[in-house]
């Protein structure tokens, strides 16, 4: 006689249902995290193409590219330098070419650098709004969310599309052409020898230049600045050419915006002040967004309750203080890529006159970067 067959009973489906559910949740980790290497690894292949674009730019023009360039000088000429802009433009009416839009050649996009006018500015042209908006992927790291572009954004025309790399613009404000110690050719008053109660300083004065500037009251009546290889005296292994930041999806915030003037940026402050914050004002990598650690770009959503601790900000229109710390959406910290065209990853935290010095490059900090 054949025996009955035998099913699986309600604990024994119970068990195995549980089983297989903790198989799964120890293995989603792993798989979250593999993907998130992959991510990160997409992410430095961009700062090292970009790293190289800026080296191929320096090779044809002996300087990087600058910061932003004011009309109606042509940044592309052979001769280019500061003295080409007329002195009776006080301030530049314009901002035209960037510094991601002057390499676009040497990411190979010449044919979309074609399209460019650099006597005009970003919104002037159809042309000119296909360059600027085009999302070209070597911009943006894939672990960021994805951010539609800005339209005509506080009167500045133009249609721009956001990334997640800023230039260095030095160890002060980015927005700030001098006072405060923030200006590019300023050292901050506690860098020789910081008092009440902060951190100590370098115990001399470090100058705060970075690669590029917007605003650099070093050069009278205020130039946007760049720099070549030759003055980065603390050396190139030292010196942050190019780091993450963060953008937003709100159509009000420029950050990460590489085709606008002051878009794609980084600086050691964003919302504070160097002489009155001394060095712990330093927004370090993926700090927490609040008070002084908030970016503070020319124009943000400027509001308390994005939601997002990395993301809070304050619009900082016009002449004065502000900038946009390095951030990213890596776990434990960053990636830049620097003078000699390595990438490195920067942990956060960091010590902050570490984290300074890195970018500075005639400061003379005896620090060495990560």
């Amino acid at each position: 006689m054949l025996g009955r067959k035998r099913g699986f009973t309600l604990v024994e489906l119970l068990v195995v249902i549980a089983i297989i559910g903790v198989l799964v949740a120890l293995l989603l980790p792993a798989v979250q995290a593999a993907r998130e290497a992959a991510r990160r690894s997409q992410c430095a292949n961009n700062l090292k193409q970009i790293g190289l674009a800026m080296h191929n730019y320096h090779d044809t023009y002996n300087r990087f590219p600058f910061a932003c360039v004011a009309h109606p000088m042509d940044f592309f000429a052979p001769t280019a330098n500061a003295t080409l802009r007329p002195t009776a433009t006080v301030p530049p009416g314009v901002f035209g070419s960037t510094w991601a839009i002057s390499i676009l050649p040497q990411l190979e996009q010449q044919p979309l650098f074609q399209l460019w006018d650099p006597t005009l500015g970003p919104g002037s042209t159809a042309n000119q709004r296909v360059v600027t908006s085009n999302p070209l992927k070597v911009m943006k790291c894939p672990s960021d969310i994805v951010a539609q572009p800005i339209v005509d954004l506080d009167g500045v025309p133009g249609t721009f599309d956001k990334g997640n790399y800023g230039l260095n613009c030095g160890g002060g404000c980015a927005n700030e052409n001098g006072g405060s110690g923030a200006g590019p050719h300023e050292s901050p008053i506690w860098a020789i020898n910081a008092s009440n109660g902060t951190p100590p300083g370098y115990g001399r004065a470090s100058v705060n230049r970075g690669v590029g500037h917007w605003r650099d009251g070093g050069l009278a009546p205020n130039f946007p600045s760049g720099s070549g290889m030759n003055e980065m005296l603390d050396g190139t292994s030292n010196c942050v050419l190019v780091g993450e930041i963060l953008h937003f999806n709100n159509a009000a915030d420029s950050r990460g915006t590489w085709g606008r003037a002051y878009g794609a940026i980084i600086s050691a402050y964003t919302n504070g002040s160097p002489d009155v914050d001394g060095p712990n004002g330093i927004a370090t990598p993926n700090v927490r967004a609040v008070g002084i650690y908030r970016d503070f770009p020319v124009s943000c959503a400027n509001t308390p309750s994005i939601g997002d601790p990395q993301l809070e900000c304050n619009d900082r229109a016009g002449d004065g203080l502000g900038g946009i710390a390095m951030r990213s959406r890596h776990p434990g910290g960053v990636q830049a890529v620097y003078g000699d065209g390595r990438v490195a990853f920067i942990s956060s935290p960091i010590d902050k006159l570490v984290y300074r010095a890195m970018l500075t490059i005639q400061g003379g900090e005896a620090v060495q970067a990560q």
